[in-house]
């Protein structure tokens, strides 16, 4: 594993001078003095950048003794992650203030590299064990793309670069999880110190090593933002998965756990509160009463000109929806993404199933993708005897877990308009159809625009017909 601090954000004016120390931390000083301070904010900055070390006195005193944390969210640091495995990944990346680019398996052909755990390095037999299947997946997914360019280069009038594409997005199924991968994080000093706080409780030697490669880039830089990092038991025990009684029942695919009753009206009311200020609950007693032909020309108001590029207003947001849903690790890799919603997830486990892509029975290969499963399944029982920690490298893209998927009404747009989108991978594109068909149930008129980017023309004409 490689970490690298790409960049970070620092106050222009220090430039001039060769004795000034390059560093985010008087910027975060600097603005931390505007609520206080009758000088301009040009001038905090360069009495800042004229004392560093005062300026980290005044970080102390100000983020850590009187509470203002945000004033550390000035701080920006870019790092270049390498050689990371993609079970990691699902960590780092539940960091909400930060954004990430990650080496994506759907466009970039693998060699084979993975992380092996630091964990079996002292078990020889255990060790060779989970080479052995880490060799057989990778060998498996080589085959597995050369059938399917085969295939799709048959089947489909795809571009030579799209049938590649499709091949990779689907071979990649039966690569494990410790496969290696690299990624672009920005992530400003607050959320550093939380991350570094998560990583740090995690019972992974991986974890742990990026999280001292992490704090090795940053603690000279940034030593007043980035300070409490140690773990508490509470943080510890947030990533406990042992299993207290099982449920033998199935967890089916997509199930809609909660929304408010009447959706539409909840939203429409709160356009109306809006622009008339009357009480919000007279609004909403106004709204019940309408005709449906009403309730759509309220819509229509507040929509017009609304484009697939546009976000719906905020008052979408009164309407939170709860999904349980039961997915593939290479869809749950796109579905992470959305951090602004809830996502809690269970563990992986074979217990949940796995995703066969409708292409591996177009080649004929199902046996061998099930020989694979099989065998990874065999390696993941024998690391949850001795090594349950890193149980979870061995499986596979295809393995299942179940998660909590929280958001609203404006936010499902996003993620449907992206995720249902014909440009987007099959797996996340058939569960977002399955949430938009339960959403439209629960919301029918205020779910029209909830759709994929290619569909918006239709549903903006069905609104505006």
């Amino acid at each position: 594993m490689r970490v690298i601090l790409a960049g970070y954000n620092f106050d222009v004016s220090q430039l001039p001078s060769q004795e000034a120390l390059c560093t985010p931390e008087t910027i975060s000083a600097a603005y931390a003095r505007i609520s206080r301070s009758k000088k301009s904010v040009d001038e905090l900055r360069k009495d800042a950048a004229h004392d560093v070390e005062k300026a980290r006195r005044s970080n102390k005193n100000i983020v850590f003794e009187m509470g203002h944390s945000s004033v550390a969210e000035h701080a920006v640091f870019n790092f270049d992650i390498i050689g990371i495995s993609r079970y990691l990944t699902e960590f780092v990346q539940r960091t909400r203030l930060a954004s990430f680019t990650e080496k994506s398996q759907r466009y970039v052909t693998l060699d084979g590299d993975y992380v092996i755990p630091e964990e079996l390095q002292n078990d020889a037999q255990v060790l060779k064990q989970f080479q052995d299947t880490i060799r057989l997946q990778n060998e498996t997914y080589l085959s597995l793309f050369e059938k399917l360019k085969i295939y799709f280069q048959q089947t489909t009038s795809l571009s030579q670069k799209d049938i590649e594409g499709r091949a990779k997005e689907d071979a990649r199924y039966v690569l494990s999880l410790a496969t290696q991968t690299q990624m672009g994080m920005t992530i400003n000093a607050r959320s550093m110190e939380h991350l570094l706080k998560r990583l740090y409780a995690l019972h992974l030697v991986e974890a742990k090593n990026l999280a001292d490669s992490l704090y090795e880039q940053v603690r000279n830089i940034a030593p007043s933002l980035i300070r409490y990092i140690e773990p508490s038991e509470y943080d510890a025990q947030k990533y406990i998965t042992d299993i207290i009684g099982e449920s033998k029942k199935p967890v089916e695919k997509c199930i809609l756990l909660s929304y408010p009753t009447q959706a539409d009206e909840r939203i429409i009311a709160g356009l109306l509160f809006r622009a008339t200020g009357s009480d919000y609950h007279t609004a909403f007693e106004d709204v019940k009463l309408m005709s449906k032909q009403d309730k759509e020309q309220i819509l229509q108001r507040y929509l017009t000109g609304i484009t697939c590029h546009d976000s719906l207003p905020r008052e979408f947001e009164l309407v939170d929806l709860i999904f349980q849903i039961n997915i593939s690790s290479s869809c749950f890799a796109q579905l992470k993404r959305h951090r602004i919603a809830t996502i809690i997830s269970t563990d992986y486990n074979p217990k949940f199933g796995y995703t066969v892509p409708k292409s591996i029975d177009g080649i004929k290969q199902r046996d061998v993708f099930r020989d694979v499963m099989e065998k990874s399944e065999k390696m993941y029982e024998i690391l949850s005897e001795d090594y349950p920690e890193v149980k979870n490298y061995i499986l596979i893209n295809a393995h299942h877990k179940v998660v909590l998927f929280k958001c609203n009404m404006r936010e499902l747009c996003h993620f449907a308009r992206l995720r249902r989108d014909a440009h987007a991978q099959w797996d996340i594109r058939e569960l977002a159809q399955n949430i938009i068909e339960k959403v439209k149930l629960a919301a029918p008129l205020t779910s029209v625009l909830i759709c994929g980017k290619d569909t918006f023309p239709e549903a903006n004409g069905r609104l505006f017909r």
